[in-house]
């Protein structure tokens, strides 16, 4: 790569930054409460291998940590925006709870384990 197309992408990157930082600036937090749990939402469905990619990507720890996510920005969204702005992401979540539930259950699954006593493991379940 030249240096005159590296001086172009530092360009692009800064106008992007600058850009972004526009939009924040500017963007509803609620709005970007509703982005962020719908991003999470997605992620969490193509890691548990729902997506396009299917199980190429599947990856069940990931698909914890973004259900939990997703129920802990419910709980405070719900207080500070609202009952009715959560509602719509309440059913989704649901649905990849069941679904993480039934893949973790297969006995060829690598759904994360936690060990306590001396060897004992147990499921991870929605909501611990």
């Amino acid at each position: 790569m030249s240096g005159q197309d590296q001086d172009a992408g530092a360009q692009d990157n800064d106008e992007f930054a600058a850009a972004f930082v526009h939009h924040l600036g500017r963007t509803p937090v609620r709005d970007l409460v509703v982005q962020a749990l719908a991003t999470l939402i997605d992620a969490a469905g193509i890691r548990l291998g729902l997506g396009p990619e299917g199980n190429d990507v599947v990856d069940l720890v990931q698909a914890r940590v973004a259900i939990e996510m997703v129920r802990g920005v419910l709980v405070i969204a719900e207080q500070e925006l609202g009952v009715a702005s959560v509602r719509p992401f309440r059913e989704p979540l649901a649905q990849l709870q069941l679904a993480y539930a039934k893949i973790a259950e297969q006995p060829d699954s690598t759904a994360p384990k936690e060990s306590g006593d001396a060897g004992s493991r147990r499921l991870w379940v929605p909501g611990e």
